[in-house]
């Protein structure tokens, strides 16, 4: 099974293989699931949303169009797997935000679009899946001048996620996934010479359990907020243990 072919099959929002159907019935309690930590972190450095123009690059069946059309923006998602971004188009169309979102088919490593077209691209859990070289040319060749890319990546040595990404994590992942890394981020910051990046998830990983293992909206805040508390100590202290985080938080900006 290619990647392509994967993701047309997999029309889970969680992105977990669930049979089913496409989304959670309560969109409201899957945007709360979604505003996470990081995801207010990335929102701090946009900023508002109203009138601003996004390209969410692998979108899929996920939150963020829907949300960030919610609070007024303009969104291009794009994604190679057509069939999301049907289910997308479902789900954007019930919530009444079809005319906020625009679904465009393609590659990250070849984006139809124009040079200098976009402020913000933003991407979650996906540049590990592309070539990152091509994708991150791609991406700062239709970035405006002062453009920001925002992504949010998985990295590669939180312990209790290699251990699910090795007992529980669908087969084809191994082959078509590339955790992040120190290269990863290195890849990511050459063609615009800087990269800032945030750690999120040591110990607090574990609350995703409330998440995807079993759905419980108030659990999984109060333990988010317990644990982030108690991640935040940490890496105050000793700081070279953010690279054993389970998610990055990235931003490069091209120059003037």
């Amino acid at each position: 099974m290619t990647s392509k072919s994967y993701w047309n099959r997999n029309l889970d929002t969680d992105n977990l293989s669930r049979p089913g159907g496409t989304a959670h019935a309560d969109l409201e309690e899957s945007f709360a699931f979604a505003r996470t930590p990081e995801f207010e972190w990335l929102e701090g450095r946009i900023g508002g949303m109203e009138g601003k123009r996004l390209l969410d690059l692998g979108g899929g069946v996920g939150m963020h169009a829907l949300m960030w059309a919610a609070q007024g923006a303009r969104v291009i998602v794009a994604d190679l797997a057509i069939e999301r971004l049907r289910a997308l188009r479902v789900l954007a169309d019930q919530a009444g935000l079809g005319d906020r979102i625009s679904f465009v088919v393609a590659r990250g490593e070849e984006l139809p679009f124009c040079e200098r077209g976009f402020p913000v691209v933003f991407t979650k859990s996906v540049l590990i899946h592309t070539n990152l070289q091509f994708v991150m040319r791609e991406i700062y060749r239709i970035l405006l001048p002062g453009g920001q890319g925002i992504f949010i990546e998985p990295l590669n040595r939180n312990p209790i996620i290699r251990i699910y990404r090795r007992l529980f994590a669908p087969s084809i992942w191994k082959k078509i996934t590339r955790y992040f890394d120190r290269d990863s981020l290195d890849e990511v910051r050459l063609p615009f010479g800087t990269v800032r990046w945030k750690g999120f998830y040591l110990l607090s990983a574990g609350s995703f359990f409330w998440q995807y293992g079993c759905r419980r909206l108030g659990r999984f805040q109060s333990s988010v907020r317990f644990w982030r508390r108690a991640d935040m100590w940490i890496l105050r202290r000793w700081p070279q243990l953010e690279w054993w985080c389970w998610f990055a938080a990235i931003e490069v900006r091209k120059p003037e």
